[in-house]
């Protein structure tokens, strides 16, 4: 006699295999280079521009710096949008601006000698005084407005 409904062992194999295989615990043999290594190499992408963020608001240390820290932000966040523009697979180069060499620390010379003391201020002459502000005048009394008288109604055109 044939059964009519597949054996407990059959269905049970196969789900349990793709029950594995979905929750990531194991891989069929070409997926290293699939869905899941690609989602890896989002997450050190990620990682690595949390570390740049890090290291370029540490590394700012002047107005000059500050200025070159927010123009590479601006372009950062500019590639970013004309990328998400692009089909699937393009990607756009990362724009860098150059860094600035260090400057050595100068010494500047004693200038004190060099320039004349400045001339004393002049006096400030004295303000004149506020003259007193004028009462206000009285008002008019207002007279009292009559009452209006009631408008007999208009009689009804036929």
């Amino acid at each position: 006699m044939h059964r009519t409904k597949p054996s407990r062992a059959r269905l049970l194999v196969p789900s349990a295999l793709a029950v594995v295989i979905l929750s990531g615990a194991a891989a069929p043999a070409g997926a290293a280079d699939g869905g899941g290594s690609a989602a890896l190499d989002r997450k050190v992408a990620s990682v690595r521009q949390q570390v740049d963020k890090i290291e370029s608001r540490a590394a700012a240390a002047g107005p000059i710096d500050d200025l070159l820290a927010g123009l590479n932000k601006t372009l950062q966040d500019l590639l970013k949008s004309v990328g998400s523009l692009l089909p699937a697979g393009v990607t756009l180069p990362p724009i860098e601006l150059p860094k600035l060499p260090a400057l050595p620390d100068l010494e500047l010379p004693d200038l004190s000698g060099l320039i004349p003391a400045l001339p004393a201020l002049p006096a400030v002459p004295a303000t004149p005084a506020v003259p007193e502000v004028p009462a206000t005048p009285q008002l008019p009394v207002i007279p009292e407005i009559p009452e209006i008288p009631e408008i007999p109604d208009l009689p009804a055109v036929p």
